[in-house]
C-alpha cells in the first residue's frame, strides 16, 4: 500500500490501492484499472522527480562527503538521499 497515493470513491479518499479493498468497497473491475493506472503513472513521474532531487540535492553532499571523509558528511548525504526515498516513492504494490 502507497500512503502518499491517494483516491476517491464515494465521497471518500482511500489509500489502499489492493484489488480485494478497493472490490470491498464496490468498485467496479474499470475502476479499479483505472485507480491501478493513475497510481502507476504517477509513481512512474517520481522516478524522474527523484532523479532530479538527487542531482540538485543528494550529488553536492556526497561530493562533499568524498572531499572531506567526516562521518557527519556521510551521514547528512545518507539522510538526504532517504528524504529523497521517501517524497519520491517508486515502488509498485498492489
Amino acid at each position: 500500500m502507497n500512503k502518499n497515493f491517494t483516491y476517491l470513491f464515494s465521497g471518500a479518499s482511500h489509500t489502499d490501492v489492493s484489488r480485494e479493498y478497493m472490490n470491498n468497497l464496490g468498485m467496479s473491475t474499470e475502476q479499479v484499472n483505472s485507480v491501478l493506472a493513475q497510481r502507476d503513472f504517477e509513481l512512474s513521474q517520481n522516478l524522474n522527480k527523484r532523479l532530479d532531487a538527487y542531482r540538485a540535492e543528494s550529488d553536492p553532499l556526497y561530493m562533499e562527503w568524498q572531499y572531506d571523509l567526516t562521518p557527519e558528511s556521510e551521514q547528512a548525504w545518507r539522510d538526504k538521499v532517504l528524504q529523497i526515498k521517501q517524497r519520491y516513492p517508486i515502488a509498485l504494490a498492489d
